[in-house]
């Protein structure tokens, strides 16, 4: 008498343990879109590649989160040591490290999470510190239309690169700063939360 697993490593010349592996099946909207392709498997999140940018999703109360990678500006989160030679590269920090001993980085966060949180149009937009990498994380009804998707993660994609680029300075140019007349004036968190606004509309 066969055994289910001697019949299946009949018919499938691979290992049987291949077969009960969980697949990588995204929500249908990320599926849809030739430019979002799932990586790997880690727990209940799957990694994703997004246009070359690194991501994941995971599944939510009636819905899916998806998450793109948040660069650091670029001097933060490195550092040299106080005892190397003078010539030294700087190496990475440990991310909450960093916002300890870079007040400047901390206060860049701060600015950003009051933006995210003050603005009734970014509700589903937050922010998540996981596996020493900034991620910021929206949230899609199970039902969203892929073309929504998609233009939802490409002004993610959009406002990250742009929130990296405008640094850590007190008065650096908000996000998402598209308006063509913009004045040149040291911006606070209502401007740059308006023109994150802005940027939603799109």
């Amino acid at each position: 008498m066969a055994y289910a697993a001697d019949v299946a490593y009949a018919s499938f010349p691979v290992p049987v343990h291949c077969l009960l592996q969980i697949p990588m099946r995204l929500p249908f909207a990320l599926a849809a879109l030739d430019w979002i392709a799932p990586r790997d498997v880690q727990g209940a999140r799957i990694a994703l590649d997004l246009d070359g940018q690194r991501g994941w999703t995971c599944r939510a109360d009636g819905g899916y989160c998806v998450a793109t990678a948040l660069t650091l500006p670029s001097h933060a989160h490195m550092q040299v040591h106080p005892h190397a030679q003078p010539h030294a590269q700087p190496h990475a920090q440990p991310l909450a490290a960093a916002l300890d001993d870079d007040p400047a980085l901390a206060r860049w966060l701060l600015r950003l999470c009051l933006v995210l949180a003050g603005q009734p149009a970014l509700r589903d937009d937050s922010l998540c510190l996981a596996n020493d990498v900034l991620w910021w994380v929206h949230r899609f009804d199970a039902g969203e239309p892929a073309a929504r998707v998609e233009a939802q993660l490409r002004r993610q994609l959009l406002a990250c690169m742009m929130v990296t680029s405008q640094g850590t300075r007190a008065d650096a140019v908000p996000p998402a700063s598209f308006t063509p007349h913009a004045s040149g004036r040291p911006a606070g968190a209502a401007d740059a939360s308006r023109r994150l606004h802005a940027l939603r509309r799109c």
